[in-house]
């Protein structure tokens, strides 16, 4: 890809995460401001770019807010700029009076009209225009196709002539903004990276993409910070008793999505017939205070809080017998890849970019929502011997340096990049 401003070494790349404003994602997960745009790398937007500011060009990330508070800083891990945007007064307005309001929390069946317009809003700003004129970006890349901000994008990259290029993060086509008018405008996307085979022939054969204009990469893991390690030192390290065995979620706690209820449910029900497991949930998020209830303070739950230390992720993923990951809906979630660079089987649903890499030798795939075929996968592990538990994670390894690791994911993304810019030349 070639730069098109005179005298730029390396193309420029806008980048835009899903969140409308950083106010609706990262304070939720204690996140500042200020360490979202120097420190905070902890999603999989942080290792795609990571992996682009090396191999591809240099990356500036857009953020939206209601009242940033610095302009703009250097991010220490990742190498691109992030730099803060304030939202329009139409949105800030909108979004005040959605959330904060006396009245607000009584009209959240009203949150499927509320999204779209704030997606279609948070975008539509001069200051934005701005920022692009004075920039001239070579390209945007954007997180998913699913709401009014890639329609926004979309006549952004037309206005300037530089191409678009979105990476599906898991949206399903029943949630899509104003569904019909996706019909039109995904497949005018410059290239969809998408996560699995199944996400690319639905957007060939349903959103009529050109089938040379969708490529499945999947998102990049450190495999040399994520490695197997001691299981004995990582159990010390963690204060963890080596005499049990553990099962782990890692992520969002938000029933609605990533079904930690149902695994907790099914755990419940088996822990009577395998005395020596314990269940280690790591994560945060709506229903916390509701899944510590209905673990009924169990000795054998174990509630750990968000956990942004990736040591301490590699150590919880190499005392783990596996992640548990029974989600209705995902991409190619991160922590999946992390767990199998640390030679940690998975057991997770067959939705999103799960079937690209959990299989026999790796892991288990069940039915999304199937409870009976989860606890069939747990007792499965759970029994399985010790030279089959050993292939598991030798499997997992490979798997991951083969497929996942940064290098190769940029060769990939060198060629797409490459074959998008020669389509504009």
């Amino acid at each position: 890809m070639t730069a098109a401003a005179a005298g730029r070494a390396r193309p420029l790349i806008a980048f835009f995460d899903h969140a409308d404003i950083f106010e609706d994602f990262y304070p939720h997960y204690g996140v500042t401001q200020r360490d979202f745009a120097t420190r905070y790398a902890d999603t999989g937007n942080h290792a795609f770019l990571t992996v682009l500011q090396r191999a591809v060009g240099d990356v500036i990330w857009y953020e939206m807010s209601r009242a940033p508070e610095l302009d703009e800083a250097r991010h220490e891990m990742v190498g691109c700029r992030v730099r803060f945007l304030r939202a329009t007064l139409a949105h800030r307005m909108l979004w005040s009076a959605f959330y904060l309001t006396p009245g607000a929390w009584r009209w959240r069946g009203l949150y499927h009209h509320y999204a779209p317009l704030a997606a279609y809003l948070s975008l539509l700003s001069p200051r934005l225009l701005a920022a692009f004129r004075r920039d001239r970006p070579d390209a945007i890349f954007a997180q998913d196709y699913s709401s009014g901000r890639f329609e926004i994008l979309l006549l952004l990259a037309r206005l300037f002539r530089i191409p678009l290029i979105a990476y599906h993060s898991g949206s399903l086509p029943e949630h899509y903004a104003f569904p019909r008018l996706k019909m039109r405008t995904i497949r005018r996307a410059d290239h969809l990276i998408v996560s699995s085979h199944a996400e690319r022939d639905q957007l060939v054969r349903r959103f009529a993409v050109a089938a040379d204009r969708v490529s499945v990469i999947l998102t990049p893991i450190d495999t040399d910070r994520f490695k197997p390690a001691s299981r004995e030192a990582a159990c010390t390290a963690e204060r963890l008793p080596g005499d049990r065995r553990y099962l782990l979620f890692v992520g969002r706690l938000e029933n609605r999505v990533k079904k930690v209820d149902l695994l907790l449910a099914q755990f419940l029900a088996i822990a009577p017939r395998i005395a020596d497991v314990d269940l280690l949930i790591a994560g945060t998020g709506p229903d916390a205070h509701r899944l510590q209830a209905q673990a009924g303070g169990s000795a054998r739950v174990r509630f750990l809080g968000w956990i942004s230390d990736k040591v301490r992720l590699a150590r919880l993923y190499s005392v783990a017998e596996a992640l548990v990951l029974p989600s209705l809906s995902e991409g190619f979630p991160t922590v999946v890849g992390e767990a199998m660079a640390c030679g940690t089987p998975v057991i997770a649903s067959a939705v999103g970019g799960m079937p690209e890499m959990v299989g026999e030798s790796t892991g288990w795939l069940i039915p999304p929502g199937d409870g009976p075929a989860l606890r069939a996968a747990l007792l499965d592990l759970l029994d399985a011997d010790a030279m089959r538990s050993s292939g598991l994670r030798i499997a997992a390894r490979a798997w991951a340096e083969e497929r996942l690791c940064p290098a190769a994911i940029g060769r990939r993304l060198q060629e797409c990049f490459q074959k998008v810019a020669a389509r504009h030349a």
